[in-house]
């Protein structure tokens, strides 16, 4: 099992239209976004989300948005 495709506990408990991987990425960049950009890239996913698009398993696959909010 690559990390990619390694399964963790915390997360499967949130809500938001993103694979176990991206979770743990965003986990690891969100603190070094400015909370205005956050706030904006929590609505972006809740966008998405509720707009029934699928679930975001890579960086390409973010909202250009997001891609640039974070500097990926």
């Amino acid at each position: 099992m690559t990390k990619h495709e390694e399964i963790h506990e915390a997360a499967q408990r949130v809500e938001v239209p993103l694979s176990d991987y991206m979770v743990r990425l965003f986990a690891e960049e969100l603190p070094f976004v400015d909370s205005t950009s956050r706030g904006r890239i929590y609505e972006l996913l809740r966008e998405h989300k509720a707009a029934g698009k699928p679930e975001i398993t890579s960086q390409e696959e973010l909202p250009a948005e997001i891609r640039e909010l974070m500097d990926l």
